[in-house]
């Protein structure tokens, strides 16, 4: 039977007001704002009823902040709003984290950008749509369409990634939305459309010719989950350090050790003191499923923080065996963008 679509729902009116974006800010979820002229964040206006976002700003939702995103964004999360040709709002706070889980794979423990190939070869995007009430009837969403789940077919064999069980508790997500400054339109702009059907590129996984280059991370990434590494203890380990995965950084997280500069890892980090381990395992408990516990966050640290896995083992022939071969170490360190079509602006 075919299905038939229905008119979507109006927004919910916001409920972010200045005095909840200050909150965000203190909690050091949103940077200050610090031109008067051109902040970066608007509260909506009383009489906004939907978005109606200033030119150069999109549409953000505070969940958004909670589970990693920061201003300006990085180079991967500009990536998968051109590659899935979606607006900011358009995502929903579930994909928000598994970008900002997997990015912190990459950098925090891989030691790498995050990789492209290896995204493609572990999710796909879906389409969610509200409930109408009939099977045969879907209404379109106005905000949080786009679902990026873990490919679960035996064909598609994610089996070396790292466990990740996400809250379905999200609440009044959609009415928290307000307005973020967009530089250079970095992100795609706000026009509010509504997606209706999903597109087949949303599914499109590696190039088959391309496959075999991942071998050396999924072994890495195997060696990974076999040590323990699961999203809740990766989520953990962003909120202690301070840092917002899906912000543009000047270094790697990886690189973000006593080596680095003062100066450069203020830059990196949204405070230098770490929040309470009470805050830090609700931000973990609003994210992912199941009670984590404040005694175990940090439980699986970050390179290069004492205790972080090394991915280099004692081999008894050659003398050692590295997961990632110096050949395929230094090709897989960029982020390949070279099958995408993007806006240029979007890979600065």
């Amino acid at each position: 039977m075919p299905v038939r679509l229905i008119a979507a729902d109006d927004w919910l009116l916001s409920s972010m007001t200045e005095r909840r974006l200050l909150e965000l800010e203190r909690e050091r979820l949103l940077c200050p704002r610090t031109l008067s002229s051109r902040p970066e964040w608007i509260a909506p206006a009383a009489d906004h009823r939907e978005p109606r976002p200033p030119k150069g700003y999109v549409v953000s939702s505070a969940k958004f902040h909670h589970h990693g995103l920061g201003c300006p964004p990085s180079r991967f999360m500009r990536a998968l709003c051109h590659h899935y040709g979606v607006e900011l709002q358009h995502f929903s706070p579930n994909a928000i984290t598994a970008t900002a889980v997997f990015a912190t794979v990459c950098e925090g423990y891989l030691g790498m950008m995050p990789h492209w190939d290896l995204w493609l070869h572990l999710y796909r995007g879906e389409l969610f749509n509200g409930p109408s009430g009939t099977a045969e009837v879907r209404k379109p969403v106005r905000a949080g369409c786009l679902n990026l789940v873990l490919k679960t077919d035996k064909s598609e064999k994610p089996r070396e990634y790292i466990p990740v069980g996400l809250t379905s508790n999200h609440a009044g997500w959609d009415s928290q939305w307000f307005y973020l400054r967009n530089d250079d339109d970095l992100l795609l702009v706000y026009t509010g459309r509504l997606i209706s059907e999903r597109p087949d590129h949303w599914r499109y996984g590696v190039v088959q010719a391309h496959q075999s280059r991942l071998d050396p991370i999924l072994d890495a990434l195997k060696k990974l989950r076999e040590e323990g590494l699961i999203a809740a203890l990766v989520l953990s380990a962003v909120h202690h350090r301070q840092v917002l995965p899906l912000m543009s950084q000047p270094l790697r997280m990886d690189e973000m050790g006593s080596g680095a500069s003062s100066r450069v890892l203020e830059a990196c980090r949204m405070s230098n003191e770490a929040p309470a381990d009470d805050e830090v395992a609700a931000r973990v408990r609003a994210a992912v499923a199941g009670d984590f516990k404040s005694k175990h966050i940090n439980g699986f640290p970050m390179r290069p923080d004492q205790g972080s896995i090394d991915l280099v083992r004692p081999f008894s022939t050659y003398g050692f065996h590295s997961w990632f071969s110096s050949t395929s170490f230094k090709t897989y360190r960029c982020l390949r963008m070279d099958r995408l079509t993007l806006d240029p602006r979007s890979l600065r």
